[in-house]
């Protein structure tokens, strides 16, 4: 299961447009301290301008879909014609017309208000790392093409495989996060990702959990503390094998054992914790 990976954050610069000043300000502020930077724009028309003076910069662009002077939609169809940047849509409506205009102008992703940092963060990231692979794979074959003229069969079989690759790494990703139960935390416990299977277990839908911290699920009575564990998984640096209990959202109490694993950031400091749990019966 992906978590965020914080050396990959600070190569992506964004480009965030919401009208909204106070929510604009403040999301700024958070986005500026782990992407690699950040430009802002309070409309659609403003948004266009800093596109076209730092295209070359931005790798995605965040947008409110309702704004004065050019919604996010019609700012995607603008610049859509000078860039292939992918677009994320935000909005405090769930309207379906907007939702398959989106799809039309090629939208990435299109997320209801209120929007949680973590998710978005999350978002950005997948949308990106999607984006740059497939980029990569065009400046294969576009490569490929140069230097293949004559063997079109060969290129055919690469970029099939390319493809073919790309299909079984998200199917057992897929796979992955229905059959297995894992959950990954930052230092302080705050629950930043979970599978399907976790939030499924625990009968809590996955916004639920992603918005809590690992206190809401942890029986506080239990001998084994998760705080002591993460410090030993720091100080020993190795994986740690334990057994917890966890409250389901009905109040029942499910057995795991555990594996506790740390993730690190670019500074090589740990930034959280990947959890793999197998269910005791």
């Amino acid at each position: 299961m992906a978590t965020f990976d914080i050396s990959e954050l600070r190569t992506i610069t964004i480009l965030y447009a919401e009208d909204e000043g106070a929510l604009r300000k403040q999301e700024t502020k958070i986005y500026s301290k782990i992407f690699k930077e950040v430009f802002e724009a309070e409309d659609g028309e403003e948004a266009l301008e800093i596109f076209k003076k730092n295209q070359d910069k931005i790798d995605i662009i965040v947008t409110d879909i309702n704004m004065p002077k050019m919604s996010g939609l019609d700012l995607a169809r603008a610049i859509n014609e000078i860039s292939n940047v992918p677009f994320i849509v935000t909005t405090a409506y769930a309207n379906t017309e907007y939702m398959l205009e989106a799809l039309d102008v090629g939208i990435k992703k299109y997320i209801n208000k209120p929007v949680t940092i973590n998710k978005i963060i999350q978002d950005i990231e997948k949308v990106v790392v999607q984006h740059r692979k497939e980029q990569n794979i065009k400046d294969i074959a576009k490569t490929l093409i140069v230097k293949s003229k004559n063997d079109t069969q060969e290129m055919g079989d690469l970029l099939a495989l390319n493809k073919q690759l790309d299909k079984n790494l998200t199917y057992y990703k897929q796979l992955a996060d229905m059959y297995i139960a894992t959950m990954s935390v930052d230092k302080n416990g705050d629950i930043l990702e979970v599978s399907s299977k976790f939030s499924e277990l625990m009968q809590y839908d996955e916004t639920e959990l992603m918005s809590s911290n690992i206190s809401l699920l942890k029986e506080n009575s239990s001998s084994v503390s998760i705080q002591k564990e993460m410090l030993e998984a720091i100080h020993k640096k190795t994986t740690i094998d334990s057994r917890h209990s966890f409250l389901r959202k009905d109040g029942k109490m499910l057995h795991f054992k555990t594996k506790m694993v740390s993730f690190y950031g670019d500074d090589l400091l740990v930034n959280g914790y990947n959890f793999y749990l197998e269910l005791l019966h």
